[in-house]
């Protein structure tokens, strides 16, 4: 509950969907948190899927279907129409919301477009990384034509208040992208210490021999195949279990690409896909290590709760966040990133010996110090 010198905010975070996956996670954390604290917290989801267990929280979703208009600027306008729709018809009851978090990319931009205020974009991934996917292989004047005219893009978009989920993700965007924003922090995601080990604790159908696990969308930027690769090299007896989902015609092709790699190392019997699961948290207590092999992110949920239910990680060393959670005796399981040699290596080394685990390598992380940390951020910029 609220303190008593402690004034009851509203708050409304933004979602792009509740898609299975650790950002949308992370959203429900932050409101669960909101919620938990007394305060009054709601889950704006732009459009369906809805995978992820809600539980007492409120959602508002703001449209049953992706695509409002096959133009894409109409496309926004209605989107941006409904919002504000929305929005108005919760402050009616007199109770104006205090600040927002936008999550996802097309909430970024929404979000200012509706001219709500003020919001605070929750920066998650390695603009860099981005940056870079999106010169691809052009050079010389296109290649400078392209970077400038995104990053005019970026800095519209992101000239507001902005709270980086990483130290180092606040450092890219100040000295090596150069963005102005009106603010900026760090303060990393919240997580719910009990409520995941009573996740992890519930029954699932996991195997029943000791296994390997990443749990991750597949996506190229995932590297799922750098992680077969490293498997492959490390040669170990235990089966790797891939847990997550596809987006779209992509994803389900890049799937089919990961079974064939798979069937190309020699190891297809024993690499389980398992798909999406609303609970992976007894995948991962019952897993004896879970290892990412990412090329970028922003500050890993997955290496978090891993960490959080005890069970062991190793992670490529890639932007941004990795090295800021596996610190002291586990940076040594961080290998750079691509390397698959250096992966399998330290796979085999974290099944031979791998540090205890305790709750002073994470509390960092615990919700309750995140929401306070946001509310002070909020109070700090309301009396300037």
């Amino acid at each position: 509950m609220t303190s008593e010198n402690q004034q009851r905010r509203r708050v409304g975070l933004f979602v792009d969907s509740l898609m299975g996956g650790g950002a949308e996670r992370v959203a429900l954390n932050f409101a669960e948190k909101f919620i938990e604290l007394g305060h009054d917290a709601r889950v704006f989801v732009l459009h369906p899927p809805i995978e992820h267990r809600v539980g007492n929280v409120p959602i508002h979703l703001v449209s049953e279907q992706e695509r409002l208009a096959d133009w894409r600027p109409l496309n926004k306008l209605r989107y941006v129409r409904r919002i504000r729709k929305l929005v108005r018809e919760i402050e009616a009851d007199g109770k104006p919301f205090d600040f927002f978090i936008s999550n996802a990319e097309d909430s970024d931009r929404l979000t200012r477009m509706a001219g709500l205020k003020p919001v605070f974009i929750r920066y998650r991934n390695s603009l860099v990384h981005f940056l870079n996917a999106k010169m691809g292989d052009t050079r010389g004047f296109k290649r400078a034509i392209r970077k400038a005219r995104w990053l005019k893009k970026f800095r519209k978009t992101y000239g507001g208040h902005l709270v980086t989920v990483s130290k180092a993700l606040q450092d890219e965007l100040i000295n090596t992208v150069g963005l102005q924003p009106a603010s900026i922090t760090t303060i990393y995601n919240p997580f719910n210490f009990e409520q995941l080990r009573k996740l992890a604790a519930e029954p699932a159908a996991t195997p029943a021999s000791p296994y390997i696990l990443y749990v991750a969308r597949l996506t190229p930027r995932k590297r799922q195949d750098l992680l077969l690769r490293a498997y492959a090299l490390a040669g170990v007896d235990l089966p790797l279990v891939l847990l997550g989902g596809v987006s779209g015609p992509e994803g389900v092709a890049y799937e089919k690409e990961m079974r064939r790699l798979a069937a190309e190392l020699g190891i297809a019997e024993s690499v389980i896909f398992a798909g999406f699961h609303q609970n992976p948290y007894p995948w991962i207590k019952n897993a004896a290590l879970l290892a990412m092999s990412s090329d970028s992110e922003g500050l890993p949920t997955v290496l978090i709760e891993s960490l959080i239910i005890g069970t062991p990680v190793v992670s490529t060393d890639c932007p941004t966040g990795p090295s800021e959670i596996l610190t002291g005796e586990l940076q040594r399981f961080l290998s750079p990133v691509g390397d698959a040699p250096a992966l399998a290596a330290n796979i085999r080394a974290a099944l031979n010996a791998y540090p205890e685990i305790g709750d002073e390598q994470v509390e960092r992380f615990s919700a309750e110090a995140t929401i306070r940390s946001y509310l002070a951020h909020f109070e700090q910029l309301s009396v300037r």
